[in-house]
């Protein structure tokens, strides 16, 4: 008897075999034993045949009775454990793995989805401008790059982060290696919507802070009291000196005041204009990162760390940093971005973009005069310089166009002190009435400046007599299809560079020639005792 897929029971008697077909039925249970498990990808098929070879091998005697035991040691052989290392264990290769992760991008979403939301209701960021197959172009034009594999999976990343997160631009930022792992980074805008959020929840968390610190301090109080009253009571009794408890004389006090914590700048301007989103390889999940309280800066500006690829990762410095690897992290990529984050002189302009001659009027006059500007568009007029304006040393025909991150942490300066401010205080009242005496005012600070916004590099300045930057072209033959290449000498990257191991012929050599030199031993001759002696006859002479 077999059993078909309809569970119906077939009669192959010899005798009874008429209106059957044997050859369909023996393909049809053939297939049902070539089914593959779901959960290790093997099947029946295979594994009887495995067995039957084995013990056609070793044809061993009453097999019936351990039949089990064969089939269980070809399973222990196929499946090796992770924790035995003296056996050989499979690694998958980087390209299969590679190609599992982004196996999913490639896929079409479902067809519940696909029918839920219209694509022409949601406003996503953009991908026209994330073309990493033409900048992978550029950047093997300057030396480096990534694999175009891995380019083309990030780009694909992209297009499903842009639609999750619902953001309103993203741009690939770079990639910072790590000891341990690696972290791809994006650079995104969140919309309005998602900004106004963040804000009302920062908010929410500061009223809820404050509201506790009010209510330990109506605690206190209320507890200092009961213990003033709780000391009225004994004084007011006729208790014995021995049983009145001793009391302490007032602890002194400190009058040293710290300068007030700067606060962070809110989400959507200054050094958290921008949410960058990583993840350690292609294919993994995007994790946004915090925004950056300004302490983190002035932290990060004195210590020298190398990342692990953990975000959770502490962070063990001196000075003490507040918080661990991934907020790290996020202020290296916001100082990187300060100060390597360059466009053609003209690219971007203070006005609408329209590039006329009162947009440019209104861009130079924007850096000396007035509040500072912080936004600027993109000049929809510009014509690009020439390749050798371009690769000029001086730097003057490219711009910054991030904000300067000032020494306090910020892009604004925030004073603590308000009333000891610029202006020197409110003036007096008029008319002689009394005001009541003001508190004392902290000291008076110097407001933080740095410089504006589209200022030319040429006048960043030099780190122990090295340029900030260096330029050059990526081809002196092809100066028709060559392009311009700046590189920052404060943020350079990594610089790998190879070399052949030294043999150990030529380390013995080396360490032949390092050897320290012996001094030779002088012997002493007679010119040499004669002018030993002469000393001491100058002795006799003093003495006499």
């Amino acid at each position: 008897m077999i059993t078909d897929f309809d569970d119906k029971q077939l009669d192959l008697d010899p005798d009874n075999v008429s209106g059957v077909d044997l050859d369909n039925e023996f393909i049809k249970a053939k297939t049902f034993l070539q089914k593959s498990s779901v959960f290790t990808g093997d099947n029946l098929y295979d594994h009887l045949t495995e067995v039957l070879n084995q013990i056609l091998a070793e044809r061993p005697e009453n097999v019936i009775d351990f039949f089990e035991e064969y089939s269980r040691k070809v399973k222990e052989k196929r499946f090796q454990p992770m924790t035995d290392h003296l056996e050989d264990i499979y690694v998958s290769p980087l390209r299969y793995c590679l190609a599992r992760k982004i196996l999913p991008f490639l896929r079409p979403a479902p067809p519940d989805e696909a029918s839920t939301v219209d694509p022409e209701d949601v406003e996503t960021a953009d991908m026209s401008t994330n073309d990493m197959l033409q900048l992978l172009y550029y950047f093997e034009q300057c030396g480096v790059g990534l694999p175009r594999e891995e380019m083309f999976a990030i780009m694909l990343s992209m297009r499903v982060l842009a639609k999750k997160a619902q953001l309103a631009a993203i741009r690939f930022w770079g990639k910072i290696y790590g000891t341990y792992k690696n972290y791809i980074i994006l650079e995104t805008e969140l919309k309005e919507e998602e900004i106004m959020k963040k804000i009302e929840a920062i908010e929410s968390e500061k009223e809820a802070e404050e509201q506790r610190i009010m209510d330990e301090k109506e605690a206190l109080e209320a507890q200092q009291k009961l213990d003033d009253l709780a000391n009225q009571e004994v004084g007011g009794e006729d208790v014995p000196v021995s049983k009145i408890p001793r009391q302490l004389p007032p602890a002194p006090l400190n009058l040293f005041e710290e300068v007030p914590e700067c606060p962070p700048e809110l989400p959507g301007t200054g050094v958290n204009k921008k949410t960058y989103f990583v993840c350690n390889e292609v294919g993994d999940e995007w994790i946004p990162l915090p925004d950056l309280i300004p302490i983190q800066i002035r932290v990060a500006r004195l210590i020298c760390k190398s990342f692990t690829g953990n975000l959770e990762q502490e962070i063990i410095t001196y000075p003490e940093f507040q918080g661990t690897e991934k907020d790290l992290l996020r202020a290296q990529i916001a100082r990187i971005s300060a100060g390597s984050q360059i466009s053609p002189l003209g690219f971007y302009t203070f006005g609408e973009g329209g590039g006329g001659e009162e947009e440019e009027a209104e861009a130079e006059e924007a850096p000396t005069g007035g509040e500072q500007k912080t936004t600027y568009n993109e000049n929809k007029r510009y014509e690009p310089p020439p390749i050798r304006d371009l690769t000029d040393g001086s730097m003057s025909f490219w711009v910054h166009h991030t904000l300067y991150i000032l020494p306090q942490g910020r892009t604004s300066w925030w004073n603590p002190y308000p009333s000891s401010g610029g202006a020197g205080g409110e003036e007096e009242g008029e008319g002689g009435e009394e005001e009541e005496p003001e508190k004392p005012q902290g000291p008076h600070l110097e407001p933080e400046t740095g410089p504006p916004l589209l200022t030319p590099l040429s006048e960043d300045a030099s780190v122990e007599a090295v340029p900030p930057w260096s330029v050059r072209v990526s081809s002196s033959l092809l100066q028709d299809y060559a392009i311009a290449i700046v590189r920052s000498n404060i943020w350079p990257g990594p610089e790998i560079m190879e070399m052949m191991d030294p043999t150990g012929a030529e380390e013995e050599a080396w360490r032949i020639a390092h050897l320290p030199v012996e001094k030779p031993v002088k012997v002493m001759g007679e010119g040499e005792e004669g002018e030993e002696e002469q000393p001491e006859e100058e002795e006799e002479e003093d003495d006499e």
